[in-house]
């Protein structure tokens, strides 16, 4: 194995054990949301007093479980998929548009990622906050969408190359 290889193979590692932190991390937000709607409710109808930041943290909240759990989510290739062409075609046309849907995915999440960056840094230097409550600043939330657009084309990546390898190693064995 050379050392291309041998880094590749640690950078997946990586990234997978990344994904899923992230991922694990996005469930406690939804166990951190559950409890905080409970107490911004009962404080509502029983104490008279609304936390009206609540809101906001609910919906930051989801922004942030869509975008933790997302690399996860294409590591796995267990993501929202159509399959109404691959039902029709056979198993190489299967392999074949999995392999396409995986590079495309890869190219829209990796171009996205790279506009996120560009996004975040702006938001960043110009300082922007969102207009809101807790006035939060932009950058933050821009980082982490962008932080799950690239891990999640990684993931495609990742997936494209088996599907790639998979199909190979079939050819050779016949």
């Amino acid at each position: 194995m050379n050392i291309i290889s041998r880094m590749l193979s640690k950078a997946s590692s990586l990234i997978d054990l990344l994904s899923e932190y992230l991922a694990l991390a996005g469930g406690a937000i939804i166990v951190g949301l559950m409890l905080l709607i409970s107490i911004a409710t009962i404080s509502r109808y029983f104490f008279g007093y609304a936390m009206a930041w609540s809101t906001e943290i609910g919906g930051f909240s989801l922004l942030l479980i869509t975008f933790l759990g997302g690399p996860l989510l294409a590591k796995n290739n267990a993501h929202v998929s159509v399959d109404i062409l691959p039902s029709f075609l056979g198993k190489r046309g299967k392999r074949n548009t999995a392999f396409f849907a995986f590079v495309m995915s890869f190219l829209v999440s990796l171009l996205i990622g790279w506009y996120g960056i560009k996004s975040t840094v702006g938001a960043f230097v110009e300082n922007q906050m969102i207009v809101s409550i807790l006035r939060t600043p932009k950058y933050i939330l821009l980082a982490i969408i962008t932080l799950g657009f690239i891990l999640m084309a990684a993931g495609f990546l990742k997936n494209a190359l088996k599907q790639l390898n998979f199909s190979k190693n079939e050819n050779t064995i016949k």
